[in-house]
């Protein structure tokens, strides 16, 4: 009965890991890829920065803060390369954190599955 619980949670970490990975997917295929601009920085925490971006694509501009938080600040009037959805730009990330992020989710995908099956193949033998 262990084992099936131990693989049971390998397996949810696998699904919770695919949805965020798809959701990183449909933003890198569908978003736009365009500059934005370091307006201001704030703290949120000690060591936790936020920055408010500019970006644009033909003759709107959008000013949004970004979601993850950096534990350097980045200077203002920075420029960064980021990929918006262009339904609802607030949902921006940056193009590099977004490789990044596909390789380690992607990883963490990968070492759920082997999880789940070792945990159900243990429960097979019985040990």
């Amino acid at each position: 009965m262990k084992y099936i619980i131990w693989a049971s949670i390998g397996i949810i970490i696998a699904i919770v890991g695919l949805i965020y990975l798809g959701k990183l997917l449909l933003l890198k295929k569908n978003g736009i890829e365009t500059e934005a601009e370091v307006i201001s920085v704030r703290e949120k925490r000690q060591n936790d920065y936020i920055h408010k971006m500019r970006f644009g694509n033909g003759d709107k501009v959008y000013e949004f803060e970004d979601k993850a938080g950096f534990s350097e600040p980045f200077k203002i009037g920075s420029k960064h390369t980021i990929i918006y959805d262009p339904k609802n730009p607030k949902n921006f990330d940056f193009a590099e954190q977004i490789k990044k992020n596909l390789i380690v989710v992607g990883v963490m995908v990968a070492l759920a599955v082997l999880f789940s099956i070792r945990w159900f193949w243990l429960g097979k033998l019985g040990t």
